[in-house]
């Protein structure tokens, strides 16, 4: 198989088959580890692009590892972006948008019939979303700031994606192909003496009934963080490094197939607690380079679904600041 690699980036400044186990896409789409933390200064313009791959190979019934046969495995790699500009010093603009490189599910090959093809693979872009942030409450003396935000999410597709004349299933299908609400809120506090940072990131979606009748679950995500400068023996490598933890939690409710008589989908939702580790590079002052590892801690799903066991990210972030000369 060969992969597409051809990303293409986007900036808006305005801007099948229904298993009873299946939920390959509750993992989720990439956040947090990668977003930016409230709003950004006037006229400073802020871009991330990141990279992201995920694995899932066991099948969990609530909280417990089941012997379920259907799928071997699952994988996705995703390229994702994310541009913000600051209009004011309170207000900032912010959109982002995805494209799967690959979104690959894997039969597995004891199941008790055979199938055509033990391989279905999707690829494209996934959404958009553009928002606005707003600066709601900051403290310089005590380093604190409350920003938030709300947006719309964009389907950058529309249509069903098809794999020699027969429709792919839902769990490698690239877009959901809805529309859909984001609000946000970030918290953030600093302790400049003990060179650490303490945030908090909340991110609820609300998804619409798509073409084909189908709604995906709302989502509820919290992000705890702490990071710290890294101090070497010399100077100038102790002002490069940064160390980051996050504790993240997500809630999904169920999806909804209401071609379906009872419109629950049975095998989707439920709740995961995970541990990512980041680690950070700073250059010049401007660019950020960092590496994250998801581990789940905590799985907690309805019914029977494929679980998510890893999931590794690189990001890329700049700022450039525009000025009345440029």
């Amino acid at each position: 198989m060969i992969l597409r690699i051809i990303y293409i980036p986007l900036i808006f400044f305005s801007i099948s088959l229904q298993l009873k186990s299946q939920c390959f896409t509750s993992p989720g789409n990439p956040i947090a580890g990668t977003a930016n933390i409230g709003t950004v200064g006037k006229k400073l313009l802020r871009g991330n692009l990141f990279y992201r791959y995920s694995f899932s190979d066991q099948y969990f019934e609530q909280d417990k590892k089941t012997d379920f046969i259907y799928y071997d495995k699952a994988l996705y790699n995703y390229m994702g972006t994310m541009i913000a500009y600051g209009l004011s010093n309170r207000i900032t603009l912010e959109a982002e948008a995805g494209y799967f490189i690959n979104k690959t599910i894997f039969y597995d090959e004891r199941l008790p019939y055979t199938l055509p093809e033990y391989e279905k693979t999707g690829y494209g872009f996934t959404h958009a979303v553009t928002s606005l942030k707003y600066l709601l409450y900051h403290d310089d003396i005590n380093r604190l700031k409350w920003s938030l935000g709300a947006g719309s999410k964009i389907p950058l597709r529309l249509k069903l994606q098809y794999s020699n004349g027969a429709i792919l299933p839902v769990d490698v299908q690239p877009s959901a192909m809805a529309w859909g609400i984001v609000l946000q809120s970030f918290l953030l506090k600093e302790n400049s003496l003990k060179a650490l940072r303490y945030f908090m990131i909340n991110r609820y979606e609300y998804n619409f009934t798509n073409n084909q009748d189908f709604k995906w679950g709302q989502a509820l995500y919290t992000s705890l963080f702490i990071s710290k400068h890294l101090h070497f023996r010399y100077e100038w490598l102790t002002e490069n490094w940064t160390a980051i933890m996050q504790v993240r939690h997500e809630y999904r409710v169920h999806n909804l197939n209401y071609n379906l008589e009872d419109h629950i989908v049975n095998g989707s939702g439920g709740h995961l607690l995970l541990l990512v580790p980041q680690l950070n590079y700073t250059i010049r002052e401007k660019w950020n380079i960092s590496l994250l590892a998801e581990i789940p801690v905590y799985k907690y799903y309805n019914e029977v679904q494929l679980a998510n066991k890893f999931a590794l990210t690189f990001n890329i972030a700049g700022d450039i600041v525009l000025n009345d000369n440029q």
